[in-house]
């Protein structure tokens, strides 16, 4: 018995949503195999070590691993969450900074993975395939720390569930959403917070454009929303904060304008943002290029869709998602906003990627054919050179004499010859010195060798700078916790000198009392590594005292 016209045609549209889907996950595993291949030098070799903001956080993972608590057992100043996620990793790869490595390499490729999924919500496969692997070689790294890297991902999971819930009225994608804005506020807090906003302005936005109805489930969401997930966060922070002075408290949640360094007003960060934008494009004939495909594709794109000459459902998504992506890219700007400091524009990055391929993918609908292959010739080109001067870069870079050769090291990397001598010296002479039992106190900002050496410090306080704001009952209770652990080496770099803003000098203008101490009860015993001349660097001109107890402890 033959098919019926519309059973024909049913089999047909089945036959297309078939192809699609298989076209989607091959692009998918395509976008994970670009990814790794990116992301495969880096398993062993990192651009910059500093031995305050990266030790820090290998303490930190060290720390929970043994049982220790983010706030409470040690100073930390970001969400609890990725201490522990870090933390497994040493668990299942060993106490070594290559486990920690891993652990961001798989970070990166969720990055690339999410982008790609957003992506296709609103272009095909191929474009988004490109779109991902796009990010994956241009996006900015968080330099200083492995910690945020875990705030991008939950970021990209909130931009593909929205996306997707503007194709389809999927209620799971809004529950998913909510579970990645929970962790992102246990990455960040102020971050989890703004996403909570974004999400809740977006959902309603949405459901209004494509009256999509406000039932019981919509308002158990928005229950969850206003409710559980703040709750949550309160419930978490507060545990774990809970019993800290205030003092402590506000050094680990920096939020306040006097409890930080940097401040600017947005009516000149935003002006230096688009001037730095416009920089990047006419710095080289390469970034002129850039500029005019990816400018002329979002002016083609604004005609588009001002003059409504497109289908009118695909129209309607592409503008919604232009909302959603616009209200993420404002809310995750706050912090450069107010700061001026680069970095913190890379929260936001994610967004504007996306959005130079959206309005790509809208002007690929009118544009020539024969166009559209020269951009993604012009396009796959520039990711493919991306990709291999990657990966030349870090192999030139894996030399003997940038290796950190200890245990807990075992990695190159893009420091000078003289940082890396330096730290291995250093690290060599305290495991050759310290006893299974023996305590050192390194300062100002020196947790890279409590990490290396595997001791624990002795005090809770890990930072000592003028920001900090440290009160004279916390230098009090810091010489307590010295002469408790009956500590007999302090370990001094020379940003104890520092004229960087912020920093100060120690025992002048931050922690008088601890410096009296200090040069009471020790001498002198070794020096290493370092012009003393010359300003300390963050991850350069690294030089080390270590100090000897004058009297044993009775």
């Amino acid at each position: 018995m033959g098919l019926e016209p519309r059973d024909v045609h049913s089999k047909k549209k089945g036959a297309f949503i078939n192809m699609r889907l298989n076209n989607k996950r091959i692009f998918l595993l395509l976008t994970v195999l670009v990814a790794v291949l990116y992301v495969w030098p880096d398993l062993n070799y990192q651009p910059l070590l500093a031995q305050g903001d990266h030790g820090r956080d290998l303490y930190a993972f060290n720390a929970v691993m043994h049982g220790q608590l983010p706030y409470k057992d040690f100073w930390w100043v970001y969400g609890p969450i990725m201490p522990y996620y870090y933390g497994l990793f040493f668990k299942l790869f060993g106490v070594h900074i290559t486990s920690v490595l891993l652990g961001r390499a798989l970070m990166a490729i969720l990055c690339s993975v999410f982008f790609y999924l957003a992506a296709a919500c609103l272009m095909s496969p191929g474009l988004a395939f490109l779109a991902a692997a796009w990010f994956t070689q241009s996006r900015q790294e968080f330099f200083f720390t492995y910690n945020h890297i875990g705030g991008i991902v939950a970021e990209l999971v909130i931009a593909w569930c929205l996306l997707s819930y503007i194709k389809m009225e999927g209620r799971r994608y809004l529950w998913i959403a909510l579970i990645a804005d929970f962790i992102l506020g246990l990455v960040k807090i102020n971050f989890g917070l703004a996403g909570l906003v974004g999400l809740v302005l977006s959902v309603i936005w949405i459901d209004f454009a494509k009256k999509y109805p406000f039932d019981g489930q919509k308002k158990k969401f928005y229950r969850m929303t206003y409710l559980l997930l703040p709750l949550g966060w309160a419930i978490i922070y507060f545990l774990l904060l809970y019993g800290l002075p205030i003092y402590a408290i506000r050094q680990c949640m920096p939020y306040l304008p006097q409890d930080h360094p940097f401040h600017a007003s947005p009516l000149l960060v935003i002006p230096y943002y688009l001037m730095q934008n416009w920089l990047t494009f006419i710095h080289s004939p390469v970034g002129v290029a850039i500029g005019i495909v990816l400018h002329g594709c979002t002016l083609l794109a604004v005609y588009l869709l001002a003059t409504k000459k497109m289908e009118k459902t695909y129209r309607q998504d592409v503008l919604l998602a232009l909302a959603v992506i616009g209200i993420f890219f404002v809310l995750y700007f706050h912090e450069f906003l107010v700061s001026g400091v680069w970095y913190r524009t890379y929260w936001s990055q994610p967004f504007e990627t996306l959005f130079h391929f959206v309005m790509i993918a809208v002007a690929f609908t009118v544009i020539p054919r024969v166009l559209n292959i020269l951009v993604l010739i012009f396009l796959w080109g520039l990711v493919a050179l991306g990709v291999v001067v990657h990966t030349g870069s870090i192999q030139s870079q894996k030399q003997p004499f940038r290796y950190l050769s200890m245990k807990r090291g075992q990695i190159y990397v893009g420091n000078e010859p003289q940082w890396t001598n330096t730290v291995n010296t250093v690290t060599s002479f305290l495991n050759a010195t310290l006893k299974k039992n023996d305590y050192f106190f390194a300062l100002p900002y020196d947790c890279l060798y409590y990490y290396l050496t595997g001791k624990e410090s002795p005090t809770r306080q890990l930072i000592f700078f003028d920001h900090i704001n440290i009160p004279r009952e916390q230098e009090i209770s810091v010489i307590k916790d010295l002469e408790s652990h009956k500590v007999g080496y302090v370990l001094m770099s020379n940003r104890i000198i520092s004229d960087e803003k912020g920093l100060g000098i120690f025992g002048k203008t931050y922690c008088p009392l601890l410096a009296i101490y200090i040069y009471k009860n020790y001498a002198p015993l070794v020096r290493q590594g370092g012009d003393w001349t010359k300003p300390p660097g963050w991850a350069n001109n690294h030089g080390v005292i270590i100090f000897k107890r004058k009297t044993p402890f009775i």
